[in-house]
């Protein structure tokens, strides 16, 4: 016996591949001529960017540069001075099959590093970072929501899931030229310099998203080079860009990810003296997932009443986006510097950004640290480095007696600090976090039925209507699959409305 059996096909995002590729990091050099002599290392970072990154055929190709940045103290005026080196890298990724349509994303991590002056102009220097890479398709997923036949008797629940709409991915880039003003001083040199990027406003327009936002960038730069004194500057770019994404609607929830490929920091005043202006190459990479809420309905369990049926149940997964959050979250810790007094913070910046989110009593967390560099002058005036951390927690509202919840964070923080004592630090942290909350739910559905024509159901003839004894909270579906009838049957002859038996007692089955 044959039966025709109804499926949907619903859009999800497959993840295509995930996997690391770890570049090791081994130097020994020496300093350029016009770098003075090293008395004491303050920091050494790896700094990895992306330069390009490119699927062809079942691969995936990923270039960039890794910088290594050397802060360390000057032997002769005592200030902080930087040597840099840079490297190129490369490295590629099998997938399992070829398409147009994957998204990649790729994100770079420090591994370790060890960094130590062999003489006051040579370094050996050793460490790795790992390439991170993501490749995203939009694939389509199967359920089976009913089965056709006049002898079938079916149960169902229904499944609140959000299907992929949309997803894409839009390069571009971000060129300023960005006035530091005349009364701080022309700078001479950079030491150091960050950007972040926000996304506070986005528009869906005709299978495209609109984004707005801010690049922020602040550098520490040297104002005479001679002496290393230093100042901070804090620059505000507002950015928009235009992400085409097929299928995207008004209505949709959208999962947004800006990342910073490279980016690059030069003064005008390496062509003229007295000029103020810095300039900024960025290039980003915004990845847009569009998602849709949809009912659909799953086959819990299926019986015929005239055959025996051959029956697939599989353990079957859904996803829900719950929701997009925007939040604030402020956090404080005082903190303490144990090799000697402060006098003044030079600068202060967020090294890394570490979370971590559980979801335990009904209540979801994500707890996370900011780990913070920080340049200082002691008692004596004299630089030195110091690394500490600010931890943070927040809540985010989710729905309670969820199964199981995952959250994708972009957190960006915004740090300050105040002088509170001799050697003592407050430090405090603005993160902007951006939150895609999903809950995975699972459970076993039906995926095939099939029946001989020889495998008939035997039922018992001889009667229209059989006595059982049936106890409270018993299944009104598992009685009639046993005595080959529908649950409709038995409810209308003994005129009930749940779907369980109220109470212990006696109940007419139709036969």
């Amino acid at each position: 016996m044959e039966y025709q059996l109804k499926k949907e096909k619903c859009p999800t995002c497959e993840t295509v591949l995930e996997a690391t590729s770890e570049q090791p990091v081994d130097l020994d050099f020496s300093l350029p001529d016009y770098c003075p002599d090293i008395e004491r290392i303050l920091k050494c970072r790896i700094c990895p960017s992306v330069t390009s990154k490119n699927i062809s055929g079942d691969r995936l190709d990923v270039d960039g540069i890794a910088v290594i940045r050397l802060y360390y103290l000057d032997a002769k005026k005592q200030a902080i001075r930087i040597c840099e080196h840079t490297s190129p890298f490369s490295c590629s990724f099998t997938l399992k099959e070829a398409s147009q349509d994957f998204v990649p994303v790729v994100r770079l991590r420090t591994e370790y590093l060890n960094c130590r002056a062999l003489s006051p102009r040579r370094l050996d220097i050793h460490g790795a970072f790992s390439v991170c890479a993501v490749v995203y398709k939009r694939a389509f997923r199967e359920y089976c929501c009913n089965v056709e036949g006049d002898d079938i008797q079916q149960k169902k629940h229904s499944e609140q899931i959000s299907s992929l709409c949309g997803i894409g991915q839009q390069q571009f880039s971000v060129s300023e030229v960005l006035d530091i003003g005349q009364g701080k001083g022309s700078p001479e040199g950079i030491l150091r310099s960050e950007l972040n990027v926000n996304v506070h406003d986005c528009r869906a327009v005709s299978d495209k998203l609109m984004l707005k936002g801010e690049a922020v960038l602040r550098i520490l730069y040297i104002t005479d080079i001679e002496t290393g004194a230093q100042d901070t500057m804090t620059f505000q770019i507002p950015i928009s860009q235009v992400v085409d994404v097929q299928g995207i609607t008004e209505q949709s929830q959208n999962e947004i990810n800006v990342d910073i490929l490279n980016y690059d920091v030069s003064l005008k005043s390496e062509y003229d003296e007295s000029s103020t202006l810095v300039t900024l190459d960025a290039k980003l990479c915004a990845t847009v997932w569009a998602y849709e809420s949809q009912s659909i309905d799953v086959i819990d369990d299926v019986y015929s009443t005239a055959y025996e049926l051959d029956m697939t149940q599989k353990q079957t997964g859904f996803t829900r986006l719950l929701s997009v959050s925007d939040e604030m979250v402020s956090a404080k810790a005082d903190v303490s510097i144990t090799d000697g007094s402060i006098t003044k913070i030079i600068d202060i910046w967020s090294d890394s950004v570490n979370s971590i989110a559980s979801y335990e009593n009904d209540v979801l967390t994500v707890k996370g640290k900011v780990n913070c560099g920080i340049f200082a002058l002691d008692g004596d005036g004299v630089p030195f480095y110091a690394e500490r951390a600010v931890e943070f927690s927040v809540s985010p509202n989710v729905p309670k007696e969820l199964s199981d919840v995952r959250v994708h964070t972009c957190l960006v923080p915004v740090l300050g600090f105040r002088i509170t004592g001799n050697n003592t630090i407050e430090i405090s942290a603005d993160i902007a976090m951006n939150a895609a909350i999903f809950e995975n739910r699972s459970c076993k559905a039906v995926t095939e039925v099939g029946a001989g024509e020889e495998n008939k159901r035997e039922k018992d003839k001889t009667a229209a209507l059989t006595l059982y004894y049936a106890d409270e909270g018993e299944s009104l579906w598992s009685i009639a699959r046993q005595y080959c009838t529908s649950v409709e049957a038995i409810r209308l002859e003994n005129e009930l409305s749940d779907e369980t038996v109220n109470a212990i007692g006696m109940i007419l089955i139709p036969m």
